[in-house]
């Protein structure tokens, strides 16, 4: 009897560890019936369907099961790129627990993977086709006001050192020169304009003495600004107060240029609703002078500069969001610094259901488990480093396991999936999309590092456009380097939304490099009329501004004359003979033909002087009689009738 009552509890035991999973999987029923009918409209097909979750390892599996599952027999599925261990579980080195089959799927999306709002430009920025428009709503007139106010406060700094004394404020600006005069909005946004010409040309490489010689750079540069100028702006040109420093330093390093920066995020952030796919990477800025955060990344051009992890749209390249890495300086709240850097730069699509995809830096399991909760709501896909605690031992790398072949555990939502694509390497990748291991029958890859390889790019593309036509110029000064890095950052937003705009009305945009020519012709047209105004303005510069501006110049025609008179060409003389036929350059004022010498009397050609001549003797002739007295009413009368009779003389001379 005992026998048979030990054996019955044996049996009861083993029937409850193996209908414990199906008894979890049932409880989430309820969430199936909570899904939304309509789907996301883009360009991609979703990649996953609803996969009720699987229940956590059972907690009282023995010792001696653990120690079965470290000696693991793989066994190839039917699938024979699919290598499936045969333990039910696996456990990593922090005793992690992951299942190694996925549970029974419903045909439906999972909720996490329906995104209901469509990609593109805000309502407010829906019309706007001009280059200048679409640029001034990241270059902002706020942001030229900060940088005009305090690049002044500069430029008083440096007049003071040039002349070695202090200028009172009341000096007349008459008695300071053109080049340490105080700036403008409309000159910073024309020397925003010289820059944005600068990276459409390539020219960014050149010093100012190559880029304003007109003979090696063209009359565009020297049209808008002089090399001393320019120079004098690059070195003036500051976005804080520069007496606040000291305070604000040790708790914001990035203070130089945080405000303007904030303005230029904040602007990212309202113009644009971004696509389901995202992408969170890091940009560095080529610097190699003294910054607190300036870092070294061995893997990128640059190699040394400030580290910039951005948000971008993976489809449109579009920037929504970056941060600046400030170093120890950093507050993550006790945060590892990957997982800080998802959440924050995240915030702008919390809660929308919308997939992140990072490299093994920011990818993490909590990361993953945590943005599937309120309030992020977001997805996750990306490579986990190998030394991660979670991985367990059996996805990892060994000999026996063929090239090409994939390995999936699973975690409720989470999928881990190890891919060999060499006989030394071995790819990790995690999602947590609630999706199959599947693979691409076509390349023999998972489905998961096929998503991965189409949305990892946006961040590294949009670098690639900044670097392909930048405005970036040498300079000592990291704040420098971050400014036109903003310029950099305005100009392919820019590009994104006028293109998306001009599409929408079935017209086809400029290319790229055309957009920015035509954006710094617009930058810098009201500047370079201004300079026309300058009686000092030397001849050369004026016309060249004129031949630039073409406006300008359809009513000055009166004004070349008189400037520069036309050099008039030799005609033969219209009263000589055919037999001389002189030349001659002058001509008759009247009627502007050509008159020798001989035949010019006066401004005039030999038959207009005659008349004149004739009028005069006739005036002549009435001024005497008016002299002599009057001696009758007849010969008043007279007078009256020769005075009647020498105007329609006149009058008929056609003279005067």
């Amino acid at each position: 009897m005992t026998s048979q009552r030990a054996l019955r509890d044996e049996e009861i035991e083993q029937y409850l560890l193996e209908n414990e999973v199906d008894s979890l999987r049932d409880s989430d029923s309820e969430l199936e019936n909570q899904l939304l009918k309509m789907m996301q409209s883009d360009t991609e097909d979703e990649l996953v369907d609803e996969i009720v979750e699987p229940s956590d390892c059972p907690s009282d599996v023995s010792e001696s099961n653990q120690s079965a599952a470290s000696n693991t027999n793989v066994i190839p599925s039917m699938d024979a790129r699919i290598v499936t261990p045969s333990q039910r579980t696996l456990r990593g080195k922090n005793k992690y627990c992951w299942a190694t089959s996925k549970g029974q799927s419903r045909g439906r999306t999972s909720a996490i993977n329906i995104v209901r709002t469509a990609r593109g430009p805000t309502r407010m920025c829906k019309n706007l086709y001009d280059p200048v428009l679409c640029f001034n709503l990241f270059m902002t007139d706020e942001m030229v006001l900060e940088i005009v106010r305090w690049t002044n406060a500069e430029i008083y700094l440096k007049r003071n050192e040039k002349d070695g004394r202090e200028r009172e404020r009341t000096e007349k600006a008459s008695k300071i020169s053109a080049t340490f005069r105080d700036t403008n909005e409309t000159e910073i946004r024309a020397f925003t304009g010289v820059l944005t010409l600068s990276a459409a040309m390539k020219d960014d490489h050149l010093s100012t003495d190559e880029l304003f010689d007109s003979s090696f750079s063209g009359t565009r540069y020297v049209a808008v600004t002089s090399r001393e100028r320019f120079d004098f702006l690059v070195r003036c040109l500051r976005m804080d107060d520069k007496s606040l420093r000291p305070s604000l330093r040790t708790e914001d390093p990035f203070i130089p240029v945080r405000k303007v920066w904030s303005l230029l995020i904040n602007q990212c952030v309202n113009n644009y609703i971004p696509g389901p796919h995202l992408t969170i990477d890091e940009q560095l800025l080529g610097f190699r002078g003294r910054c607190p955060f300036r870092m070294y990344i061995p893997n990128k051009p640059n190699k040394y500069g400030i580290k910039i992890p951005m948000m971008c749209d993976s489809g449109t390249k579009y920037m929504i969001n970056a941060m600046p890495y400030i170093g120890k300086a950093t507050n993550t709240n006790g945060l590892p610094q990957g997982e800080y850097y998802v959440k924050e730069l995240s915030k702008p699509v919390h809660g929308t259901n919308r997939n992140i995809t990072c490299d093994n830096w920011f990818t993490s399991v909590p990361l993953a488990k945590t943005l599937l909760q309120d309030p992020y709501k977001l997805t996750l896909v990306g490579t986990i480093r190998s030394n991660k605690r979670e991985i367990p031992e059996q996805m990892k790398n060994t000999r026996s396991r063929a090239v090409g072949t994939s390995m999936f555990c699973y975690d409720g939502p989470l999928t881990l999936v190890s891919y060999k694509p060499k006989p030394s390497k071995m790819v990790y990748l995690l999602s947590s999309c609630d999706e199959n291991g599947s693979i691409n029958q076509a390349t023999g890859k998972p489905e998961m590092i096929m998503y991965y390889n189409q949305t990892k790019g946006g961040v590294d593309t949009f670098d690639q456009m900044c670097s392909s036509m930048t405005c970036s110029r040498k300079t000592n000064r990291w704040p420098m380097a971050v400014f036109y890095g903003i310029l950099n950052i305005a100009f392919v937003n820019s590009y994104v939304i006028y293109c998306h705009n001009v599409l929408s009305k079935n017209e086809k945009p400029l290319n790229r490099k055309e957009f920015m020519k035509k954006l710094s012709t617009q930058l810098t047209s009201d500047w370079m009329g201004k300079r026309l105004e300058a009686p000092t303005l030397k001849r050369y510069l004026r016309q060249n501004i004129k031949e630039l501006l073409p406006e300008n110049t359809e009513n000055s025609n009166e004004e070349r004359e008189e400037e520069e008179p036309l050099v008039k060409k030799k005609r033969y003389c219209a009263y000589c003979p055919s037999k001389i036929r002189r030349m001659s350059k002058m001509e008759c004022a009247l009627c502007k033909k050509a008159v020798c010498g001989n035949h010019k009397k006066d401004q005039l050609c030999y038959a207009h002087g005659l008349q004149l001549a004739v009028v005069d003797v006739l005036y002549k002739k009435r001024d005497e009689e008016a002299i002599t007295p009057r001696t009758n009413e007849s010969d008043t009368d007279d007078e009256d009738i020769d005075d009647d009779a020498l105007d329609e003389q006149g009058d008929n001379n056609g003279d005067f």
